[in-house]
């Protein structure tokens, strides 16, 4: 089975992420889109998520430039400290 361009991009912030913020957690969202699309959540302590977003952003759109037909894709960055402890247990951060 090919591998779409939502699953490129999402493979490749997952490895990003992996490595300038490893207590980050990401989580990718393809339920929105038929294959056209990814919404990818990023959880991470506040001390680093405007470092994180800063360093994500150039990857996130050259890797949009690239893809052809039309990718859809939205960053979203929550800060761990502010989650209710019911997500935590959802997305399997703890605490």
């Amino acid at each position: 089975m090919p591998i779409t361009p939502a699953e490129i991009l999402a493979k490749k912030m997952e490895s990003e992420v992996a490595r300038l913020a490893p207590q980050a957690v990401i989580r990718n969202d393809f339920s929105n889109y038929k294959d056209d699309g990814v919404d990818i959540y990023i959880y991470a302590p506040r001390k680093v998520s405007d470092i994180l977003r800063a360093r994500l952003k150039p990857i996130f759109a050259t890797e949009l430039s690239k893809a052809k037909g039309g990718l859809k894709a939205k960053l979203l960055m929550e800060d761990i400290e502010n989650m209710s402890a019911e997500a935590k247990a959802k997305y399997g951060i703890q605490s």
